[in-house]
């Protein structure tokens, strides 16, 4: 599926960022949730988050990247199927709202297994939040059973409990490699 956002809106996260309260406090929660330095964003976007985060990113989608990098963002073209870091490349990796994009979501988990040494965290929507509401651009979302049994087939671990954050449609898990 070809994620078309970009183009029609730009960079809509950084909008987002700078005109609802939500939006700076779920950045706040991720901020203050990851506590590594050495973070690769999966997914990065137009970058708000690798900005505010101080990391680095890579998304797939040629128009994010030059929005992000636009906007200050260190994040390149890459393929979260196939990076080309090497093996543990980063202490953790951030997937913000990017997992339920995915057409092969395991493969994507596989090779952040690969290029992490210690966690991957994951925020998604939850699903039936909203029951028959599902985004166009998803390709499947997961009550929590489901996106801890997801990680666990690739070999992570849940740590502590997956928190469903209603008003801001999200739900937070740390998994351990």
């Amino acid at each position: 599926m070809h994620f078309s956002k970009y183009k029609r809106l730009g960079a809509y996260h950084w909008k987002l960022y700078d005109r609802s309260v939500r939006y700076r406090q779920h950045i706040a929660r991720i901020k203050e949730w990851v506590k590594e330095t050495n973070v690769l964003d999966i997914g990065a976007g137009d970058g708000v988050i690798t900005v505010k985060l101080d990391i680095v990113g890579i998304d797939n989608e040629p128009e994010a990247v030059r929005l992000a990098q636009e906007k200050g963002a260190k994040v390149t073209l890459e393929d979260a199927y196939h990076t080309g870091f090497v093996n543990e490349a980063f202490d953790s990796a951030l997937m913000v709202d990017v997992l339920e994009h995915f057409e092969r979501p395991g493969d994507a988990i596989k090779e952040a297994y690969r290029i992490v040494k210690k966690y991957l965290y994951i925020v998604t929507p939850p699903k039936d939040l909203i029951p028959g509401k599902m985004d166009r651009f998803h390709y499947k979302e997961y009550t929590p059973k489901q996106l801890q049994q997801l990680l666990g087939r690739e070999g992570f671990t849940l740590v502590g409990k997956i928190l469903v954050v209603p008003l801001e449609n999200s739900m937070y898990a740390k998994f351990k490699k």
